[in-house]
């Protein structure tokens, strides 16, 4: 069960209106990233309370919602993981920023997921939310989703980019038998793997409320799989299948260690990127022993899968 409530920090900044706060904003988010914060909210840029049916880019979504003006929110149940961070943040940038905790019922938070957290279908599977009864497609495999506090529902761009490359190459790796998604948030891509034929699926994230989310979520979909929380595992056989949805900034540090779990000849997939960072991951990619085979994009998001030479 989820812990009865759940707690925000917001973060607001002092000068707001400088072009200094542009700059000063990207180094906190990479702060936040630095220290393991890596599920931080900026209004509803991670469509939070998205309707997919409004279709508008990335930027002009952003920019509608205020752009940089907007403070960032940090989400957990952990009230005193929150505080101590809380005091960490005023503690390195007294002058810059405000920050503020505040508290609500676990319930009532889940409840802003609903009106915008529809089903989606791809080629194989069709995900939905729990409180959804309607009747599901006979032709595509179910996965129900709560979306708990990791935002992991699927509606990202990035999760459907993975989801569809683990469609398309499920068959075209060396086998079958292990799948690792690291920075596995509420589960989704992992699930995925075990219900696709995948015989051992490991997931791992370094925010315990994704590792509350992901239990949950295995159990309402029938499957078996190890969660792990960190990042990288240790003394693990190589994978047939490596999945990382994270951001490049961390994807960029990690690669030659994500390389590494991947068994020769077989793939990994990489998302978190926007679009015009895809170049620069190649060549982190090709150094870490790694050869581009296809790439996707979508919403000004983008996906690639490598093959391990």
């Amino acid at each position: 069960m989820h812990p009865t409530e759940t707690h925000q920090l917001s973060i607001e900044f002092t000068n707001s209106a400088t072009p200094e706060h542009l700059g000063f904003k990207e180094d906190l988010k990479n702060w936040l990233i630095g220290i393991g914060e890596e599920a931080f909210v900026e209004g509803a840029l991670d469509n939070l309370f998205e309707d997919p049916s409004y279709e508008v880019t990335a930027d002009q979504q952003f920019s509608e919602l205020g752009g940089g003006l907007q403070p960032l929110f940090v989400y957990k149940y952990d009230l005193d993981h929150l505080s101590r961070l809380r005091d960490e943040l005023e503690k390195t940038f007294p002058e810059q920023i405000k920050c503020e905790i505040s508290s609500i019922t676990t319930e009532s938070w889940m409840e802003g997921w609903k009106e915008s957290f529809k089903p989606i279908t791809s080629e194989r599977f069709y995900l939905y939310p729990p409180w959804i009864q309607d009747e599901k497609p006979a032709d595509r495999i179910p996965i129900v989703i709560e979306p708990g506090m990791a935002f992991g529902t699927g509606q990202h761009a990035t999760t459907v980019l993975c989801l569809e490359a683990i469609e398309k190459f499920y068959d075209k790796t060396t086998s079958l038998d292990r799948f690792l998604d690291v920075g596995t948030g509420t589960g989704i891509l992992a699930i995925a793997g075990k219900k696709l034929g995948y015989k051992y699926v490991m997931g791992t994230d370094i925010d315990p409320d994704s590792i509350i989310a992901s239990k949950e979520n295995i159990i309402q979909n029938n499957c078996e799989m190890d969660l792990i929380q960190g990042s990288i595992p240790e003394d693990q056989e190589p994978f047939d299948l490596v999945v990382a949805n994270i951001i490049f900034f961390v994807l960029k540090q990690i690669i030659g260690d994500l390389s590494s779990q991947v068994k020769p000849g077989s793939l990994l997939i990489l998302s978190g990127l926007l679009d015009e960072e895809i170049r620069e991951m190649e060549e982190y990619a090709i150094k870490a022993g790694l050869k581009l085979e296809s790439e996707d994009c979508r919403d000004d998001w983008a996906a690639q899968v490598y093959r391990k030479i």
